[in-house]
């Protein structure tokens, strides 16, 4: 149980930042041991900082004991993340609540460089503060906002029980495939709260969807639950790119700014789709420039990507890139250009249709948000020794109703599996064509080849991971079964999605734990190799 505050005995408090304030922050955490080979460093630039106060610090996070350590300065080494920022703004990222963290990506004022993942993980740890020294902290800090709720903005809740449906859908899915049933809900409780998987595999007459475990404190996962696609959401916006490249509208090979002629300049009018579709551009994924702004509104990201900087003597097709917003914003843009119809709409009418994703949606708007917030699963970040925490990342009003395109696509893994189906049928889907089936090739043919990366990244397609196990089990993609034509996506280590040609099996898997990569491919292959176990596919 966290520990209060001794507010009775705290003596003066100190202006954030200040001399004093780093010299109580020491001797309020110095209680707490900290692995500083280890911890998380946390730069921080502070834009407008009061006089007498620390313009530039560094925070170094143990993200296994809960410690910090405060040093007033600039980084001497390449921090693990590193903030610039309002001191309004660093005074919410510290002692605000997680929902207030999360909101500082939404305006556009935030900047934002290193490996942005670990952010979930700090976020984690300011949010549950086991120890109690953080708010012993703040208490000891002047001239904060109110204190936020301890408690957090979670109620607590009683186990939920699903709707008797569910349960039957359970039952079936336990009697079919019984070893990914146990290897799905050994998970519950220790990684995640909850799951929903969708399987087909017509060979083996085995075609299923389930749910299990919690979507958000005190409400179910069912079948129809709309969880977030994260990265899987790419691979919808890629089969886009291919429709228009089918028509002749564009080139993979051509230059962004042949079609967005605003992308033009210093370098960024070399960057071509096939570079954005491989993650191989020369930008790397530390210097996404819209990192901070993920969740802004799209003239403030279209214009950070106007003035993005290439970095010096960065050439393309040397390493692995990913870009998780920034590319396929651009993409985005393009379909705009070339087509005439907004991103959300394209795909809506020539890929969700087509495939029967009637309960996928790119972007809520504000009345169907409106509707369905208390009910939209969340991603709770799991592992690490510390129970999982509940958090706000993607769900808040604004990151819901303004398209983050290849990311918050919300819709039911059935529907991500019908995606897959469609392209492992060629193309055709139970509403019509989506692609040729020389194009489905095309696009999920390895495009990239001889690069990998410390995320398991190795042979990519346009648009779409590659079955890579070849290379070590470290790059294995989906499964230790599967064959090497199997193409899909990972979203940001919570969800899988995949289609085998060779197995005629299409998997998809939302987990709304979010772990470290290491755990996540563990958890991953557990339960996608015991489909193959199940179906007989595994000799």
């Amino acid at each position: 149980m966290r520990a209060a505050p001794a507010t009775a005995a705290l003596g003066t408090r100190h202006a954030l930042f200040s001399p004093e304030w780093f010299t109580c922050a020491a001797t309020v955490f110095d209680r707490l041991p900290c692995d500083e080979d280890t911890a998380v460093s946390v730069a921080l630039h502070v834009t407008d900082a009061p006089r007498g106060a620390a313009d530039a610090l560094v925070i170094l996070a143990d993200l296994t004991t809960g410690a910090l350590r405060f040093r007033a300065g600039p980084p001497s080494e390449r921090p693990t993340l590193a903030f610039t920022l309002p001191y309004a703004d660093a005074t919410t990222l510290l002692f605000g609540r997680q929902d207030q963290r999360t909101r500082l990506f939404e305006p556009g004022g935030l900047r934002l460089e290193g490996a942005f993942l670990f952010v979930f993980f700090l976020d984690r740890l300011l949010a549950q503060d086991v120890t109690g020294a953080l708010a012993d902290l703040r208490a000891r800090t002047a001239d904060l906002p109110a204190a936020p709720d301890a408690s957090g903005p979670w109620p607590a809740s009683a186990p939920c029980d699903p709707p008797e449906e569910e349960s039957s859908a359970v039952r079936d899915a336990r009697e079919a495939l019984p070893r990914t049933m146990e290897a799905l809900c050994a998970e519950l409780g220790r990684t995640t709260p909850g799951a929903q998987l969708y399987v087909s595999c017509p060979p083996s007459g085995v075609t299923l969807s389930v749910a299990v475990g919690e979507s958000r404190p005190g409400v179910p996962f069912t079948r129809g639950s709309w969880p977030i696609w994260y990265c899987c959401s790419k691979a919808v916006g890629a089969v886009a790119v291919g429709r228009l490249w089918e028509r002749g509208l564009v080139d993979p090979w051509q230059a962004v700014a042949a079609y967005v002629p605003w992308f033009d300049g210093d370098g960024r009018e070399r960057i071509t789709l096939h570079e954005l579709l491989t993650h191989t551009t020369p930008v790397p994924m530390a210097l996404d420039p819209l990192h901070g702004s993920f969740a802004a509104p799209s003239a403030v990201r279209r214009e950070l990507l106007r003035t993005m900087t290439i970095p010096p003597l960065a050439r393309a097709g040397e390493r692995i890139n990913y870009s998780p917003w920034w590319a396929w914003f651009l993409l985005a843009e393009v379909v705009r250009a070339v087509d005439g119809r907004s991103y959300e709409r394209y795909l809506a009418e020539e890929v969700l249709a087509p495939c029967g994703m009637m309960d996928t949606r790119v972007v809520l708007d504000t009345r169907e948000y409106r509707e369905v917030a208390d009910r939209l699963p969340l991603i709770h970040i799991a592992g690490g020794g510390f129970p999982a925490q509940p958090t706000h990342w993607y769900a808040t009003e604004a990151s819901c109703t303004r398209p983050i395109p290849g990311l918050n696509i919300r819709g039911p893994m059935r529907d991500l599996g019908h995606f897959f189906g469609t392209l492992l049928a060629g193309g055709q889907g139970p509403g019509g064509r989506v692609l040729r089936p020389q194009t489905v090739v095309a696009m999920t043919a390895r495009h990239r080849v001889g690069l990998t990366d410390g995320f398991g990244n190795a042979d990519w397609g346009l648009g779409f991971r590659v079955e890579s196990r070849h290379l070590g089990e470290e790059y294995t993609a989906f499964s230790r079964y599967a064959s090497l034509r199997t193409f899909g996506h990972y979203g940001l280590w919570t969800s899988v999605a995949f289609a085998d040609p060779e197995a005629r099996l299409v998997l998809a898997l939302h987990l709304n734990g979010k772990t470290l990569q290491s755990e996540h491919q563990r958890r991953t292959l557990a339960v996608c190799d015991a489909v193959y176990e199940d179906l007989g596919l595994s000799g």
